[in-house]
């Protein structure tokens, strides 16, 4: 059982398979030194041992990335249907932010929500956010028509790129996953737990630094979801890595 989580591998897996492995792994050095130089006032709001246990996955996946069966596997799958599904859900997601953006500036009163694109990494939790905006675009369909372009078209679009994504996200999706060899499984789950680990710091983070938004607000991502050029799993360019945020005062 992980030291992490209690969510199961294969839950997991899907989470980490996604996830671009250099740039998860910097972030991962980044993180855990920014919450170890906070000290005592980080360490009071973690699980006792977590920063130890994240320090630990987080070897265990560069180790295993050093083994060039797992970069090929890894860069041979980063291309199946549920990749190219999400990928494509999340960019027509933009869209319909764009449109509801645009319907705000010229006086249409819609949720706050439809000016967020998905966000999700896990496909199940993609997909939920995929129902939630279609299902709020074609309720302020009306709302947004008098003050731009026809939103229909935008929703069914959406609708087909949805159900293909649920599809991509079936028992085939799921046989195809369980048909992974057990290193390869066992190193996404991995990654995942890495994943799922470097939240909970980041959680705490929000929560030491509550009061400072700026130290707030450094306790992100932005290492793992930069863009690169375009290249294979494995050739992205190193991003430099920001200034952490002076320790927090002692309590």
């Amino acid at each position: 059982m992980s030291d992490i989580t209690s969510l199961p591998d294969p839950e997991l897996a899907s989470i980490g398979q996604p996830l671009r492995t250099p740039y998860l792994l910097q972030q991962a050095s980044f993180t855990l030194g920014m919450a170890l130089a906070e000290g005592e006032p980080m360490v009071k709001l973690l699980r006792v041992g977590l920063l130890d246990s994240v320090s630990k996955v987080r070897d265990l996946v560069a180790q295993s990335f050093e083994d060039k069966s797992i970069r090929a596997a890894e860069a041979k799958l980063a291309t199946g249907t549920q990749n190219t599904a999400a990928h494509t859900m999340k960019l027509w997601s933009r869209k319909a932010v764009a449109r509801a953006k645009a319907a705000t500036r010229a006086g249409a009163v819609i949720p706050d929500s439809l000016t967020h694109p998905i966000s999700a990494r896990a496909v199940p939790a993609m997909i939920a956010q995929a129902q939630r905006m279609l299902s709020l675009l074609g309720e302020h369909a009306p709302t947004m028509d008098k003050v731009g372009a026809p939103t229909q078209p935008l929703v069914d679009e959406g609708r087909k790129l949805y159900e293909a994504l649920v599809s991509a996200d079936s028992s085939q999706e799921l046989a195809r996953s369980s048909a992974l060899p057990a290193t390869i499984a066992n190193f996404y789950a991995r990654k995942g737990e890495l994943y799922t680990g470097l939240k909970i710091i980041n959680d705490a983070g929000h929560e030491l630094y509550v009061h400072d938004p700026q130290s707030s607000s450094r306790y992100n991502l932005a290492i793992l979801h930069r863009r690169n050029a375009g290249g294979p799993v494995g050739t992205e360019p190193t991003p430099p890595a920001p200034t952490p945020p002076a320790p927090a005062p002692a309590a």
